[in-house]
């Protein structure tokens, strides 16, 4: 007997700011993959990540010691708009999960306006409430790298797209688990 396949896209973004309306993408992630019924892991899974070139080459780049993105990886990386065309693609019709998805989908949005883009309509589910669910007394940091931890998974890079994006796919299936959302 099979299992209805759950199938998924993780994404994280870094930012120039907090400001989801005005500051811009550095870096974008996304991660592929499928969850059946009682498994405490994605299958499948595909993977990608792109830095995305500076609006204009003197723009200030933000919080350097917190994303670690140097200007030179951002002046000739591809446009905002060619980036999110490729995410959007790899979207399709799977349910877009991020830590904290309020955050990155408002960066995501309003540069998708920006260009006149149209933005996937899918279902979506946030790690952060889910996490924050499972502790309504707010006991506990719901931060990805806690998380991770709590769960005894390694996040080799904390604040690098990818490697977030790859962190939250491992911990979705173990809270999804946990709120036997499944």
């Amino acid at each position: 007997m099979s299992f209805p396949l759950r199938r998924f896209a993780i994404i994280d973004v870094e930012t120039g700011g907090l400001n989801g309306a005005r500051d811009p993408i550095f870096q974008v992630a996304v991660v592929c993959g499928e969850l059946a019924k009682g498994d405490s892991a994605l299958q499948h899974i595909s993977s990608w990540s792109s830095m995305v070139r500076l609006r204009r080459p003197w723009d200030p780049i933000g919080a350097q010691h917190i994303h670690h993105i140097p200007r030179r990886k951002l002046l000739f990386a591809p446009t905002v708009a060619q980036v999110l065309e490729r995410l959007f693609t790899t979207i399709e019709s799977r349910e877009v999960v991020a830590h904290n998805f309020a955050f990155d989908w408002k960066f995501i949005s309003t540069a998708a306006h920006q260009h006149n883009l149209q933005l996937p309509t899918g279902p979506h589910l946030c790690t952060l409430k889910l996490s924050r669910q499972l502790d309504p007394d707010r006991q506990r940091s719901h931060r990805l790298t806690d998380i991770c931890e709590r769960y005894g998974i390694e996040i080799a890079h904390a604040h690098d797209a990818h490697h977030d994006a790859m962190a939250t796919a491992q911990i979705l299936p173990l809270l999804l688990r946990d709120q036997r959302c499944e």
